[in-house]
């Protein structure tokens, strides 16, 4: 058997003394950011009304308590993909129930969807960040939280679904969460969407901020 065959190297490779260079000596760059896709869901229970979304209310989403009555962010950025919204309609025979959104983000106009239940059907939404407006943006802590990105007008029993792209947070100095009532001590927990003082829009699967 011909050992120098063996030793031939594969086309775009390198061997010197023996070790294959194209076969990864040292490790490969990688990004060590933490990064994911998610799907938050929300429910307004009893309540019903008109609630505004801001930048700060994405960021609060995921928090983790460092006392019982403070937290910080594990979230370092946030871009908000798409919100999916369902209302149970009125009793049968009683008004429908109004199911609503407004895109208020800068770089372009505000947009309204709108929807009303019929007989036993809810009333569903579904919509996206309108193209090049600041609503598509990543929310990043420390600029511009108190921007308004959207207005939802729901009923009674809504489901409201946020699709998001996030960041955790890696070297940067902890940034204050909402401020919770009876935390548990390094407890994850997420924050309603309409905020703690507001406390209308409970998370779903994630214990809420007490």
């Amino acid at each position: 058997m011909n050992s120098n065959r063996s030793m031939k190297p594969r086309r775009g490779q390198r061997v010197i003394n023996n070790i294959d260079q194209g076969g990864g000596i040292q490790p490969p760059p990688f990004v060590p950011t933490v990064s994911l896709s998610h799907r938050f869901r929300f429910t307004s229970g009893t309540n019903t009304g008109v609630f505004t979304i801001t930048r700060a209310s994405l960021l609060n989403l995921l928090v983790v308590a460092t006392s019982a009555t403070t937290s910080v962010r594990l979230l370092e950025a946030i871009r908000l993909r798409g919100v999916e919204i369902w209302t149970n309609p009125s009793a049968l025979g009683a008004a429908p129930s109004n199911l609503q959104l407004e895109w208020l983000g800068e770089n372009g106009p505000s947009t309204v969807i709108s929807n009303i239940s019929m007989g036993v059907r809810p009333a569903h939404i579904r919509t996206q960040p309108p193209p090049r407006s600041s609503a598509q943006w990543w929310s990043m802590s420390g600029q511009q939280e108190s921007d308004n990105l959207f207005v939802i007008t729901v009923g009674a029993n809504s489901v409201i679904d946020l699709t998001v792209d996030m960041r955790f947070v890696e070297q940067e100095a902890p940034v204050a969460g909402e401020t919770p009532a009876g935390a548990t001590l390094g407890q994850l927990y997420g924050d309603y969407l309409d905020g703690v003082i507001s406390a209308k829009l409970l998370p779903i699967g994630l214990n809420a901020l007490p």
